[in-house]
């Protein structure tokens, strides 16, 4: 199969920063490098399998009436062939692989079984690997549950085309395992210029934390799922999102959060998600590039979406996640009008295909597909994923720069 050079570069692009923060992490904190390196192993297998899995379920989805046909190319002998749809359903099970597989090797030490095998003989007290609490598998479990549930609506929403409203309350189901699992904080930390004002330093929210997560957790998922119609686009902002997580799981573990346990074990399982999550995304990305050999479906969105909400919940970085989510955020406060029937909303919000150039136009959709349209003119849909992906990059790296800069000012 031939790489397209843009999915290279966003490939690197995504990963480059995660391996120079690994290769940092080697240095300062070995045995938690160890444990990350065998999660990146189970997470390649991952993609390697994912991209096997793809061609098999195609015919499959064809045969079973799951298939769609590409508006943005109406006109065209591309826009009448029939696409196979819910190929989020790949990437989905073998994620789900990947957590279990990794759970269960989470429990031995690996490279000391390798050199026991090596050396015939093995010190117990030799195992240098983070120890796994009875709390983790406990959030362990309950993002398996969660992510799973939401795997399942998502194909039953594929299937049977849940109407609008309610899928809605699909994300707020599947996030009751999390809810009801979740024994971490209930507060948030004020940073110091709100502290000057008379605030607490730690504000416990109580019951209204979990209302939170549960918000965040609608929003997630649905925030991936409007954010679309353009090939390419829901895999592409998932892999970079997952990616700018990854980054900063890997540069807390290498600084001071490698040293304090709760912040260690939070960052370690969020990043345990977001490995397996990035590969097999760039798996299905080599099919759902531009010209779109398969789409990912409502099966594929939702579950990824949830993947992220469940890391940055259970990693304990919640705030942190939604700015990276800045482009999601944006589309959902502009397509309000729509969204609440204000102003017309059709099916489908994309923008106008002109057989002749071969290029898309805006419409009067209100999302951020047609804003970046509107503001930087008409192109083609490559182009246009590609600027939606680099705005993605951008906001995420401004995500990051706000993140470091906000730690100054909280106490330590």
């Amino acid at each position: 199969m031939t790489i397209p050079p843009a999915l290279r570069v966003l490939a690197a692009a995504g990963f480059a920063p995660s391996v120079i923060a690994l290769y940092n992490l080697s240095f300062s904190k070995q045995e938690i490098f160890e444990q990350v390196l065998l999660n990146v192993g189970i997470s390649f297998l991952g993609f390697l399998l994912t991209r096997k899995l793809i061609p098999i379920l195609k015919p499959i989805c064809l045969k079973r009436g799951l298939f769609g046909r590409d508006i943005n190319k109406k006109g065209t002998e591309a826009g009448e062939k029939q696409i196979p749809e819910s190929l989020g359903l790949a990437p989905g099970v073998v994620f789900l692989i990947c957590l279990i597989v990794s759970q269960q090797l989470q429990s031995y030490d690996i490279w000391g079984i390798a050199a026991w095998l090596m050396q015939g003989a093995r010190q117990e007290e030799s195992s240098g690997w983070v120890p796994i609490s009875e709390s983790w598998l406990v959030d362990y479990n309950a993002a398996l549950a969660t992510i799973c549930f939401m795997l399942f609506l998502g194909f039953a929403d594929d299937v049977l085309d849940i109407p609008w409203r309610v899928k809605l309350m699909l994300p707020a189901l599947a996030s009751l395992p999390l809810v009801s699992a979740y024994g971490g904080g209930t507060g948030v930390a004020l940073p110091l210029p709100l502290q000057s004002l008379g605030l607490p330093g730690y504000l416990e929210l109580g019951a209204l934390y979990k209302v939170y997560m549960v918000m965040l957790v609608v929003f997630c998922t649905n925030a991936i799922n409007i954010l679309a119609g353009v090939n390419g686009l829901e895999a592409g902002q998932t892999f970079v999102i997952a990616c700018a997580v990854m980054f900063h799981n890997l540069w807390e573990l290498a600084g001071h959060a490698g040293t304090q346990p709760n912040l260690r074990d939070g960052h370690l399982f969020s990043l345990f998600l977001m490995l397996p999550l990035a590969y097999v995304t760039l798996a299905l990305l080599l099919f759902n590039w531009y010209p779109s050999q398969v789409f990912v479906g409502d099966t594929y969105t939702y579950f990824a979406g949830m993947a992220i909400a469940v890391a940055g919940i259970l990693g304990h970085f919640s705030e942190t996640l939604l700015l990276f989510l800045i482009p999601q955020v944006l589309n959902f406060a502009y397509s309000l009008p729509q969204l609440f029937k204000i102003v017309h909303c059709p099916r489908h919000r994309l923008p106008r295909y002109d057989v002749k150039t071969n290029l898309l136009h805006a419409t009067p959709n209100w999302n951020l597909v047609n804003l970046m349209l509107h503001v930087f003119g008409p192109c083609t849909e490559q182009a246009l994923c590609i600027r939606l992906l680099v705005f993605q990059v951008i906001c995420c790296v401004a995500g990051l720069a706000a993140r470091w800069s906000l730690t100054g000012i909280y106490k330590a």
